[in-house]
């Protein structure tokens, strides 16, 4: 290059420090990217559910529950569900009481519910409804804390966790790695052969859980339910 000349060169170092400058990302571009994101979603669950969710409730502890009501915990039946015949047990777990006892019919049902893997948020199982249909009708079941269970109603019998050294929180709250075992009661029972379903239909966004079940042909004090 001669002395003096006022040409800058174009390549080499101060070339490629200049690429990279123009290609990167600033912070607050980042930041508007996420909120971009984050408004995408809220407006595709009012699209999908008719209602913003609701980002202001929390957890026992006091922690937002940001991932139910944003992305839905969904809750599971896990291994057998076992029937019982309508007959007054006051000695059972739970003791349940029926109005009026007919051994010829199914009248309870006990199954372990659970949130799939991998969900990381809490179903509050004070908040959810519990329907209970067959031979073309259907009832809400109440939930009963305690015992004794008189149908029709449902409880929460028997907390557990999956973790070995872990045990189930006192609260109601379904969380990641506990179980739940539900008894839940009719109020007139199902006959023989005839089918049933229960459906747990959990607050916000999550997904149902509808358990459907024929009655085997010979009602017994208890049966598993396949």
């Amino acid at each position: 290059m001669p002395p003096g000349s006022n040409f800058l060169p174009t390549t080499g170092a101060r070339a490629r420090d200049t690429g990279l400058t123009d290609d990167g990302f600033t912070g607050l571009e980042l930041v508007i990217l996420v909120v971009v994101l984050i408004a995408g979603a809220i407006l595709l669950l009012v699209y999908l559910h008719g209602s913003a969710p609701d980002l202001s409730r929390t957890f026992p502890g006091g922690l937002l529950a940001e991932s139910m009501y944003m992305s839905g915990d969904h809750i599971y039946a896990k291994g057998d569900v076992y029937g019982f015949s309508m007959v007054s047990t006051p000695t059972g777990t739970p003791p349940i009481v029926f109005v009026h006892d007919d051994p010829g019919r199914l009248g309870a049902v006990q199954m372990v519910v659970s949130l799939f893997i991998g969900d990381t948020g809490a179903i509050d199982m004070d908040r959810v409804q519990v329907q209970w249909a067959h031979a073309n009708r259907s009832e809400l079941l109440g939930k009963i804390s305690g015992s004794p269970l008189i149908c029709p109603n449902w409880t929460i019998s028997k907390k557990s966790n999956m973790l070995p050294g872990h045990t189930a929180d006192s609260d109601e709250w379904l969380e990641p790695n506990e179980q739940f075992e539900l008894t839940l009661c009719s109020s007139d029972g199902v006959r023989p052969y005839e089918k049933f379903s229960i459906t747990v239909q959990p607050d916000g966004s999550a997904m149902p859980l509808i358990l459907t079940r024929s009655v085997p042909p010979w009602i017994r004090p208890v049966m598993d339910l396949h």
